[in-house]
């Protein structure tokens, strides 16, 4: 386990692990964790997640309430992931809510409005210039 990836990947699959069946927080939501990212020392870990809307709650709405049920549920799963984990300290989790979907769905609403536009615009007409060569 010398390659900080394949940390990051292990305490990623521990930590959806725990979410999934452990963690019984009813503000947390449908919460997935999408990436772990380790500082260099390996004494912080920032944990991106990904958190669907519930009943009467807008999306940002949920987003701060799940980030702070997995606030909350820190000690838990760091207590959790020194049990599994071969470390002398196991890092403190961070949580931050992963903006790339949003921004991947922008941008894919950003490119069809793109091609509407395009094919509205009337066909442009061939040069008689290029035709002559």
């Amino acid at each position: 386990m010398n390659r900080p990836e394949r940390l990051e990947d292990q305490i990623q699959f521990l930590l959806s692990t725990l979410v999934l069946r452990e963690l019984r927080d009813p503000e947390l939501g449908f919460v997935t964790i999408t990436a772990v990212r380790i500082t260099p020392d390996r004494s912080q870990a920032r944990v991106y997640f990904t958190a669907l809307p519930t009943a009467g709650l807008s999306d940002g709405d949920q987003v701060a309430q799940s980030r702070k049920a997995l606030g909350r549920a820190a000690g838990f799963l760091r207590t959790h992931l020194a049990k599994v984990l071969d470390m002398k300290r196991v890092p403190e989790l961070k949580f931050f809510p992963d903006a790339s979907l949003t921004e991947g769905n922008r941008m894919e609403d950003i490119l069809a409005e793109l091609e509407k536009e395009r094919a509205a615009r009337p066909a442009e007409p061939e040069s008689s210039e290029a035709t002559e060569l």
